[in-house]
C-alpha cells in the first residue's frame, strides 16, 4: 500500500543552529591496529554519524566498541564539540538483522535495555529528545540515511582492508568529515561576478572548508607510500568516488524527455575529472546558445576569471529558487523516499 507523501516534519525547516536537531546511526566494523608498530593485533571499532536536519552537515565519531558506555561516550564528544541537540533520531535497528556475522552486534546493542536505560537517562539529564523510528521504516529517516550511506558506502571499501592505529583513522575520518561538509548545496548571492556557493562548511566554521594542498597518489602502489602517505591517498580515492557520485544527485532523472531552462547568471558546478580534493570548479552562466528547436545545449560559463564553453550535460544546476525543474510527482516521490 501507499499513502499520499506527507509535509516535511518541523525539525527539518526550523531556523536553527547546526545539529540542533540530529539523526545518528553507525557503519562499520573497521579493524584497528594497536599502537605498537610492531605488533599485529587488530580490535574490531565502528564509526558513528551524525547529520545534521537542518544544514545537512556531517559529524563522524569514531566508537571504539558496541557498549552502552562507549555510545553515551562518542555522544559526549559530539555534544561537546557541535553543541548540545535538542532531539536525536534514530533507527530501531531492525536493519541490522540482514547480516547476523558483521551487523548482529550492533542490532543487539540497539535493543538492549542497558544502552536504553543509559541513553534516556543522557537526553533525560541533557533535555534531549530521543526519537525511534518504526521498525523496517528506513524511509522515515531518508534524510540522515542519506548522509550515512554518502559515508559509510565508501567508507567500508576505502578504509576496510587499512591496517592502522586508532590516531590514523582519527586523522583519516576528520578529513573525510571536512570533504563531506565542503559539498555545495546553492548558490551564495545573487551577484553574477559571485561563484561563491553555500556550503555545509559556512554553518560550522563561517567560511568554506579548505585542504592543504598535497600531490595526487591516487595512482600510486601501497607498498611505496609512507604511512602518512597512505592515510592520504585513501581520503584521495574517496574524494574521487564521492564527489562524483554526489554530482550524479544534482542531476534530473527525468531523463531527457521535459525541457530544461537554461538562462544567464546560473550557477552551476562543472563536471571534470581529476578535481584536487575540496575543489569545486564552480560558474556562472554567461552566454546561452539556443538551437533551431529554440532549447539551449551550449552554454558560455565565467569561471575562475576565464570564459569557457561547455555542453549543459557537463554542467550541475545547483538548487537556486524558482531555477530549478520540477519533475514529475512519480519522480518526485522516488526521489523522496530515497532521500
Amino acid at each position: 500500500m501507499q499513502q499520499q507523501m506527507g509535509d516535511l516534519p518541523k525539525s527539518r525547516l526550523e531556523g536553527v543552529y547546526p545539529f540542533f536537531n540530529t539523526g545518528v546511526d553507525f557503519c562499520g566494523p573497521i579493524y584497528i591496529r594497536q599502537h605498537n608498530k610492531r605488533s599485529t593485533v587488530t580490535y574490531k571499532a565502528y564509526v558513528a554519524v551524525f547529520v545534521c536536519f537542518a544544514t545537512r552537515a556531517i559529524h563522524l565519531e569514531l566508537v571504539g566498541d558496541l557498549t552502552a558506555d562507549a555510545f553515551i561516550a562518542a555522544l559526549h564528544r559530539f555534544v561537546s564539540r557541535r553543541g548540545k541537540c535538542a532531539k536525536l533520531f534514530s533507527d530501531n535497528a531492525l536493519n541490522f538483522v540482514g547480516s547476523k556475522n558483521k551487523l548482529k552486534e550492533m542490532y543487539d546493542m540497539f535493543r538492549s535495555q542497558q544502552l536504553k536505560t543509559k541513553l534516556d537517562d543522557f537526553c533525560a539529564k541533557s533535555a534531549i529528545e530521543w526519537h525511534l523510528i518504526p521498525p523496517s521504516a528506513p524511509h522515515f529517516g531518508g534524510l540522515w540515511e542519506a548522509g550515512v550511506r554518502s559515508a559509510k558506502y565508501l567508507l567500508k571499501r576505502i578504509t576496510g582492508t587499512a591496517n592502522m592505529n586508532f590516531e590514523e583513522y582519527t586523522t583519516v575520518f576528520a578529513r573525510i568529515e571536512a570533504l563531506l561538509n565542503s559539498r555545495p548545496i546553492t548558490a551564495l548571492s545573487e551577484d553574477p561576478s559571485d561563484i561563491s556557493p553555500l556550503t555545509p562548511g559556512h554553518f560550522l566554521v563561517g567560511r568554506p572548508l579548505t585542504d592543504i594542498a598535497e600531490p595526487d597518489l591516487t595512482d600510486r602502489k601501497e607498498t611505496t607510500l609512507s604511512r602518512w602517505q597512505r592515510q592520504s591517498q585513501m581520503v584521495q580515492h574517496f574524494w574521487a568516488r564521492w564527489s562524483n557520485d554526489y554530482i550524479t544527485t544534482l542531476q534530473n532523472r527525468n531523463k531527457w524527455h521535459k525541457p530544461f531552462p537554461v538562462k544567464p547568471g546560473q550557477l552551476v558546478i562543472i563536471r571534470e575529472d581529476n578535481q584536487p580534493p575540496m575543489n569545486w570548479k564552480l560558474g556562472r552562466i554567461e552566454q546561452v546558445f539556443p538551437g533551431l528547436d529554440g532549447l539551449v545545449r551550449v552554454v558560455d560559463v565565467r569561471s575562475g576569471g576565464k570564459l569557457v564553453r561547455r555542453p549543459i550535460v557537463k554542467l550541475c544546476l545547483l538548487p537556486v529558487d524558482d531555477n530549478v525543474v520540477q519533475p514529475d510527482n512519480d519522480l518526485h516521490e522516488d526521489e523522496n523516499d530515497s532521500e
